[in-house]
């Protein structure tokens, strides 16, 4: 715990006992089951902090650990109250993600979070990475698949039940049967330090 707390002095590291995982859908997950860590990271599309995450820090993550077998990589939604269109967005994402879309329309959400976070039109902003045959699948998909806001719910009771998230994004490191919570995005070089400590 002290030399998580050297590595990320800034932020608030809670270490919590594993618990069985709620079932996350294929497309939010990336990199390896047989990886010796897992990162799942808690984001709201329509937070800025998130959106900075996103965009300057995850793509270094996902070189580095994923894509190299270290770290298994799963997407959690957090929707915070102050943001009244994140679940519009969160919804659109995981439309996008039953038709194989997801990543392509995550990232559309977050560089575009700037326009479609004051106008509200999550629609306009996901339909410019589309094909306008996808958008009517997924236009399909939010309107009839009652289920589509299930995982949703089931990431945010975790993030407040298990995971205590205070803040987004959050990171939760899952190593040797223990979950450890970091809120907020650390810059880069402090996360890998600590990550290349637990492997």
């Amino acid at each position: 715990m002290m030399r998580s707390l050297l590595f990320l002095p800034a932020l608030l590291l809670l270490t919590w006992p594993a618990t069985a995982q709620n079932l996350v859908p294929a497309f939010k997950e990336s990199g390896t089951v047989m990886a010796p860590l897992t990162i799942e990271i808690y984001t709201d599309f329509q937070c800025p902090h998130c959106r900075a995450f996103y965009l300057e820090e995850l793509p270094l993550l996902v070189n580095d650990f994923v894509k190299t077998g270290k770290v298994r990589l799963i997407h959690r939604d957090f929707p915070l109250a102050q943001f009244q269109f994140s679940r519009t967005a969160m919804r659109y994402a995981n439309a996008a993600g039953q038709i194989g879309k997801y990543d392509a329309v995550s990232l559309q959400l977050f560089q575009a979070q700037p326009e479609w976070a004051q106008n509200g039109d999550v629609d306009g902003a996901v339909a410019k990475v589309l094909t306008p045959a996808e958008m009517e699948k997924v236009r399909n998909i939010i309107k009839t698949d009652k289920h589509l806001d299930d995982s949703v719910e089931k990431d945010f009771a975790m993030g407040n039940d298990t995971d205590h998230i205070m803040s987004t994004p959050a990171i939760i490191i899952v190593s040797k049967g223990h979950r450890e919570t970091i809120n907020g995005g650390p810059p880069y070089p402090s996360l890998k330090a600590y990550l290349e400590s637990k492997l």
